[in-house]
């Protein structure tokens, strides 16, 4: 479940993994992230972050912070967002492992991110659009199983 807070920190909507699927446009990102190996990519989908934030009128705020399950939290400029346009990934795109494991279908593009994938939510970047000094600085914007939003005062 993800949270959006107000401006007094309560709960302003509450989206399960379906609703971020079917209320939002859904994007898809092909990118590695800093811990996949040098050229391995994954492609990630989901809605973006800013559309969410926007619906939330939480777009106007000067920066928003992202919590995650384990209260992991990480503060995020708009000016990063609108920058780089990062998604709420909810799916990935299916492998021939995950075909022949049966995770997916022959015929099926995309899966549910697990907990072990930093899912269910993962705020994803496209890696290659990011400035050099970000990685490893800035590894803290990726962040893993996200539950809350918040606008920062």
């Amino acid at each position: 479940m993800l949270t959006i807070e107000d401006a007094t920190r309560e709960p302003a909507a509450r989206y399960n993994v379906e609703q971020l699927r079917t209320e939002y446009e859904n994007v898809a990102i092909e990118t590695r992230t800093p811990w996949t190996k040098e050229g391995e990519t994954v492609t990630f989908r989901g809605p973006r972050i800013l559309d969410v934030l926007r619906k939330h009128e939480l777009d106007a705020n000067a920066s928003v912070q992202f919590i995650a399950y384990d209260n992991f939290t990480s503060e995020i400029t708009l000016d990063e967002i609108r920058s780089y346009g990062p998604i709420f990934a909810i799916d990935r795109g299916c492998t021939d492992a995950d075909r022949e494991s049966k995770r997916c279908s022959q015929d099926q593009a995309f899966t549910p991110l697990a907990p072990e994938e930093q899912g269910p939510i993962f705020l994803v970047w496209p890696y290659e659009e990011l400035p050099t000094a970000y990685v490893p600085a800035r590894n803290s914007i990726w962040v893993w199983f996200v539950v809350a939003v918040r606008p920062v005062q």
